[in-house]
């Protein structure tokens, strides 16, 4: 498990944390969430986020693939799978 602080010392594990990107609100709508309380900014990261440890996740599951093994076109479909899973796009070739 991983372990978040923020910058003022406030300790997460990243099984509860989420990131929310920035293009998921407008600057209007970042600067009204400061005035949420706290059950209100969790269900916003849920909602809108996705969580950190699935990405920890990913990486660990990626990286336990790929060493110590001959690399194949089939590992690569299933990292893509992994990656995928993190909310991210992989474009085929144009």
């Amino acid at each position: 498990m991983s372990l978040v602080i923020d910058r003022s010392g406030t300790m997460l594990t990243a099984h509860t944390c989420y990131i929310v990107p920035d293009d998921a609100f407008s600057e209007d709508e970042w600067d009204q969430i400061e005035n949420f309380s706290d059950s209100e900014i969790a269900r916003i990261g849920a909602e809108n986020g996705r969580r950190v440890s699935d990405e920890s996740d990913a990486l660990d599951i990626i990286a336990r693939t790929l060493s110590g093994s001959e690399w194949t076109p089939d590992m690569f479909d299933a990292i893509a799978d992994l990656i995928r899973s993190t909310g991210r796009t992989i474009s085929d070739i144009q």
